[in-house]
This record gives structure tokens, C-alpha cells and sequence, in this order.
């Protein structure tokens, strides 16, 4: 049997298979609820199956559907691909529009670094930057709502690349009342104070800090505040102002307030792997690579210098 279907067709039955509501994946097509009702009726009617059960709500596939979408999906990546091989052969250089989703501790510490730089050297890179916590990193991923993600690795992924850029060690931060405050260095061990800041959950950092220090829930439930931040800015100043300790990147090391002290660990040192993750054979493949080289040309040169064997990766994620 020969179908006829178009590419603008298949985007809608994505499109719908995303929002799971007509008048979103309209609006999201720039079209017409009506319009992209026919258009998805003409396509079932086309290939003898229905692909979406309309009395769910939100529309969800049917099994003819389920079956049907991730080749969907790959012929619509497939024609992107053609598009933007057609639209880099130029002279000007590596182009084109990519979207770029960073988890929030590394957000506002690399993009000062990394903007000005991806100006000057790719100035035909339209940039698209979400601030967006792992889980939501990869999910946008799996919806093609962005092209790669910056973040903490290994995350072994299923459909999932990554490339690693740099590793960061961590540091202590504690207030110079702090009983560890009188340390040269801080060891695993040393870290089993219960007045600890953590960020809130959901964020990948607040699970690798845990994990360095293997505070018990015991120890946890001892905390006389529970305040779980989204930012570790809101962290560097409770520990400056108020008390206590936490840990930091060390991209996030500058600008500590007056009554604070910022202590290394004792090797090995505690770090965290960085890299990009996007999806295989991505069709942006040129724009994820200048992404990765000008990360590399931003940080500090000791980031690109540490040396695996003498640093301990902590998880991004619990297990």
C-alpha cells in the first residue's frame, strides 16, 4: 500500500503527541485548531489507523500510534538535518540557531565566560539558553524542545550522547565561627556536621554534595533550619551572614562574603564531570562542537588540567 503524507503533517502529529492538546500543538505550529485536526484526520484516514484516542485527556496515542510515533519523530529529524546541512554551506562559517538548556549551578557562573566569547569567535550562532534542572534537561531532550544540554555526567541515558568537557573540584565554605573553619583541609569524614546548607531536590548538586559527605538522615533530621535553596548564591550568603558550612564548585568560588573561608578537601579531591548530552546523530552536529571547544577556550586552564587519578567523580544523580 503507498501512502502520500507530508512532512508538515508528520510535524503536527509530533507537535500533538507532545502538548496532548489540539489548541496547543495548534498554537505551537503557528496554525489553526481546526487545520491541524484535518490535517492529522487526513493522515490516519491515509493509512487506515487512528493515532490518538481523542477521549483521553490529554490525547494520548493509541497502539497504532505508539507504534508509529518514534519513526514519526526520526523522518522529522532526518528532513531538519537536510535543512541545516543546506543552510551551513557557507562562507561565513559555522551558523545556524541551536537551543541550549544548563543546570542552575553551572548557568550563572560559565555563561559570563562563555557568552562574549561565542560572539567573537561564532558570530553566526543564534543562541537559545533555558536554565533547566537535569530531569528537565533530558526530558526536553527526548521532546526535541532543545538541542543539547550542559551538565553533570555520567548519566547513562538511553539514546543519549555525552561528552565530557571539563571536571570541577569542590570546595568547603564554611563561616569562619565554623568548627571546621580551623582546618588546613577538610577530609570526607570531617564533613558530619548537621548545619549543612543543601540545595532544594531536583537539583543533581545537592545529591553529589550528599554523597561526598555521607550524612545520614540521623544527622540531617538534626538541622535546627531545613531551608533547601534553589541557588547557591542564597547558600554562599546564609553561610557568610548566619552560619554554618556547604559546598561549592569551584566556578562558584568568587565573590565570598568577608566572614566566610573556602577550604580544599585533602586528596582524593571530591569533582564533578561537565559535559554536553544530546541526542544521537544530532543534526546540528557542527554547532554542538563549536558549543563544546568555545566551553573548553572559557573556564580557567587549571579545570582543563586536572588530572582523573587523582580526583573522585561524584554521582550527578543517586542511585
Amino acid at each position: 500500500m503507498k501512502v502520500n503524507f507530508s512532512l508538515t503533517q508528520i510535524e503536527y502529529i509530533v507537535a500533538l503527541n507532545k502538548f496532548g492538546h489540539f489548541a496547543k500543538a495548534a498554537e505551537h505550529c503557528h496554525i489553526t485548531q481546526p487545520t491541524l485536526s484535518m490535517q492529522i484526520q487526513k493522515l490516519e484516514e491515509a493509512l487506515g489507523v487512528v493515532l490518538f484516542d481523542r477521549t483521553k485527556k490529554p490525547i494520548l496515542l493509541t497502539q497504532a500510534g505508539k507504534n508509529l510515533i518514534e519513526q514519526f519523530q526520526s523522518v522529522l529529524h532526518e528532513a531538519r538535518k537536510i535543512e541545516v546541512i543546506i543552510n551551513t554551506q557557507s562562507s561565513l562559517g559555522v551558523q545556524g540557531e541551536l537551543n541550549l538548556a544548563i543546570i542552575p549551578t553551572v548557568a550563572p557562573y560559565l555563561l559570563p565566560r562563555l557568552l562574549p566569547k561565542i560572539e567573537k569567535l561564532y558570530p553566526q550562532i543564534n543562541l537559545t539558553i533555558f536554565e533547566l534542572e537535569t530531569y528537565k534537561i533530558i526530558d526536553a531532550l527526548n521532546n526535541d524542545e532543545i538541542d543539547v544540554g550542559l551538565l553533570a555526567i555520567p548519566l547513562k541515558a538511553p539514546k543519549i550522547i555525552e561528552q565530557t568537557l571539563y571536571f570541577e573540584p569542590f570546595y568547603i565554605l564554611c563561616n569562619k565561627n565554623h568548627e571546621l573553619s580551623k582546618n588546613k583541609k577538610v577530609s570526607y569524614d570531617d564533613l558530619n556536621e548537621p548545619d549543612i546548607w543543601l540545595l532544594k531536590e531536583g537539583h543533581c548538586l545537592r545529591n553529589q554534595v550528599l554523597d561526598v559527605c555521607s550524612l545520614k538522615e540521623k544527622i540531617l533530621s538534626q538541622r535546627k533550619f531545613k531551608f533547601e535553596s534553589g541557588s547557591l548564591e542564597t547558600l554562599k550568603n546564609l553561610v557568610n551572614s548566619y552560619g554554618g558550612y556547604t559546598l561549592l564548585p569551584e566556578l562558584a568560588t568568587d565573590n565570598l562574603g568577608e566572614n566566610t573561608k573556602l577550604i580544599e578537601f585533602e586528596k582524593p579531591t571530591p569533582v564533578r564531570e561537565i559535559g554536553l548530552v544530546y541526542r544521537r546523530e544530532h543534526y546540528k552536529q557542527d554547532l554542538i562542537e563549536a558549543i563544546a571547544e568555545t566551553v573548553k577556550e572559557s573556564i580557567p586552564k587549571e579545570l582543563m588540567d586536572v588530572k582523573k587519578n587523582k580526583i573522585e567523580v561524584t554521582k550527578p544523580l543517586s542511585s
